[in-house]
């Protein structure tokens, strides 16, 4: 999951287990205590298409060309949950889960019990391994500047072809790859990551400031 949510153009920020939430009932002396499994900062989009029933892994593979600083980004909570957990047939906890859910309805927070299927796809997820390699390399102004120079007029080139532009194998690839991370470009990771994936440029209009 976070390795999914890491590659996703339209999330801003990533934290596991970000806060935990103790709720007092009556007749119990010790409190109940919910810890979250991951908080996200996202593109309104994401949340929405989260509610239509879309797969996390379909909404992560979708490109996005929109710059992060042109919108204000929304906080969603997730609860995971593998295909083989049965508390989903536990009264008990059913009960706690009602409580919590209420808890951040009231707190105006957007929370999603997320169940591996159909959310994670374990090729996707295997296809990201040659992704993130890259998603720690720095990336400056000289290098963003070079990308968008190899765009020129086009709004979107294949990766094989961006990644000859930008000095071919292995740097203009690592390259391509740490941009993405660095939401100057969004590559469509629909199809897994191919010599043919689109890749649209993000750049307009902002800063080229470190990364």
């Amino acid at each position: 999951m976070l390795r999914m949510l890491a590659a996703c153009s339209r999330v801003v920020d990533i934290v596991a287990q970000p806060h935990s939430l103790f709720i007092g009932v009556r007749g119990i002396k010790r409190q109940l205590r919910y810890t979250p499994d991951i908080e996200v900062q996202v593109h309104p989009s994401f949340r929405d298409e989260l509610i239509q029933g879309r797969a996390l892994h379909e909404i992560v593979a979708a490109p996005f060309l929109e710059p992060t600083h042109s919108y204000e980004p929304v906080a969603l909570v997730f609860e995971l949950k593998s295909d083989s957990d049965n508390s989903v047939n536990d009264d008990v906890a059913q009960t706690k889960m009602d409580m919590v859910k209420a808890v951040y309805r009231h707190a105006g927070h957007s929370f999603f019990m997320l169940h591996h299927t159909p959310h994670i796809d374990r090729e996707f997820t295997d296809s990201l391994v040659f992704l993130e390699i890259a998603a720690n390399d720095r990336v400056g102004a000289l290098e963003r500047s070079l990308c968008v120079l190899a765009f020129g007029r086009e709004q979107w080139l294949p990766f094989s072809t961006l990644s000859a532009e930008l000095g071919g194998q292995p740097r203009g690839e690592r390259l391509v790859k740490a941009l993405h991370y660095k939401h100057a470009v969004s590559i469509d990771l629909s199809r897994g990551l191919l010599p043919s994936s689109p890749v649209w440029l993000r750049l307009v209009g902002e800063q080229f400031g470190n990364g």
